[in-house]
């Protein structure tokens, strides 16, 4: 048992490198891309056409892993999402059309989207059910380093080299990031099952679907605030440093929310500590065009992080505590398409706002957190899971 208990620690630990280094990757380039695509004449609907991008296929794919896995197994699939990452990062920044930056966007999520979710059954299929909420968040701790890392280094070298240095650097990290897929099981998920299972999951715990609905309202307001705080903050004369490190702010505070999450999460009911969640992330995103100053950007980021960086978290372990093991694939590929579905919309809506005037687009924030709100309180009318308990004696572990 001792050995095999150290062997499941390893297990995710070699995990969360791989997740360190794919948000590192994405994360380098978040303060910069939207400054790039800008200065190069862009306007604001390609800005958030082109950024939201990546998520639609991303959703697609991601859907699709199942078929992926089974034919080529997970851990070549777990490669072919960060080598293909690697080359469509380099590619970027060398297109010279509207249409190739599309084209780069739309590949890497599709090469992305294979990558997600075997990674999160792999975590999820790495320890009994009692162990879930640690083992999620030693994960969720690799993503907040990985949100560490990236911004401040992005920004920095935007500011010290060029604006496509960051992309080089992330189809650097990706490659890095490759051996770590040694710890991914090399078996192959059962062929034909991805919609079969989706249909599992949505008629034994329909409250799934509200989750992953909350997903997506939580990425959709964040990814507004990804999008389009760097070019307020350009406008207000902020350098591209000072957008990486108010990131990286945000990144700190997730990193130290994920050590009281836990433990607030026994003191408090889950629904209230969802709900502050989501209250703080469309304040503080609501709040942004009101904001020109560092000092001012920087700590409402923070503070909106702190509480905020319980939301991830939440959502991941109740959807798989009510998420059968065998379905396991469903369930957290649907929770990784709900969230690339508000990186799409964010973006793309946030963008056709921006054409009247950059606060429009951060007006999206309010209107998100009141939707989230919503299902939080319809969620709470429904009563108990209906997959719950017996689903976690079903899966043995996500």
């Amino acid at each position: 048992m001792a050995r095999a208990a150290g062997s499941t620690g390893w297990r995710v630990h070699a995990l969360g490198l791989i997740a360190l280094g794919a948000l590192t990757s994405i994360t380098v380039t978040s303060p910069v891309i939207s400054l790039y695509l800008d200065r190069r004449g862009l306007p604001s609907v390609h800005v958030g056409g082109v950024i939201g991008a990546l998520s639609l296929t991303l959703i697609v794919t991601e859907l699709l892993a199942l078929a992926v896995s089974a034919r080529i197994g997970r851990r070549a699939t777990a490669v072919v999402g960060l080598v293909g990452s690697a080359a469509m990062f380099a590619w970027f920044p060398l297109t010279v059309s509207l249409g190739g930056l599309y084209l780069s966007r739309l590949l890497l999520g599709a090469v992305r989207g294979v990558l997600w979710p075997v990674v999160w059954m792999e975590v999820a299929e790495a320890g009994p059910p009692e162990r879930r909420p640690a083992v999620l968040a030693i994960f969720w701790a690799y993503f907040g380093v990985g949100q560490l890392l990236g911004p401040a280094l992005g920004g920095l070298l935007a500011q010290r080299i060029s604006l496509t240095a960051p992309f080089f650097a992330a189809a650097l990290i990706s490659v890095l990031a490759a051996p770590a897929a040694a710890a991914v099981r090399p078996l192959r998920d059962g062929t034909g099952r991805a919609v079969g299972s989706y249909r599992v999951v949505v008629s034994r715990s329909p409250e799934v679907v509200r989750l992953w609905a909350l997903t997506a309202c939580n990425t959709m307001a964040f990814s507004v605030y990804a999008t389009f705080m760097p070019l307020h903050a350009a406008a207000r004369g902020r350098t591209e440093a000072e957008i990486g490190v108010i990131f990286t702010a945000g990144a700190v505070a997730f990193i130290v929310a994920q050590a009281a999450v836990a433990r607030l999460g026994a003191l408090l009911p889950e629904r209230r500590v969802l709900a502050a969640a989501f209250l703080a992330r469309g304040v503080g995103v609501a709040l942004t065009p009101l904001l020109a100053s560092f000092p001012a950007l920087l700590v409402v980021n923070f503070l909106s992080s702190v509480v905020g960086a319980a939301g991830p978290h939440g959502l991941s372990v109740r959807i798989a505590a009510r998420t059968p093991r065998q379905h396991m694939g469903a369930g957290m590929g649907g929770f990784n398409a709900a969230a690339d579905l508000g990186f799409l919309l964010g973006p793309v809506a946030g963008g056709v706002l921006a054409g009247g005037g950059m606060a429009w687009a951060f007006a999206l924030a309010p209107v998100v957190t009141l939707a989230a709100l919503g299902l939080l309180a319809a969620d709470a009318r429904a009563g108990p899971p209906s997959g719950g308990q017996e689903a976690v004696g079903d899966h043995g572990g996500e």
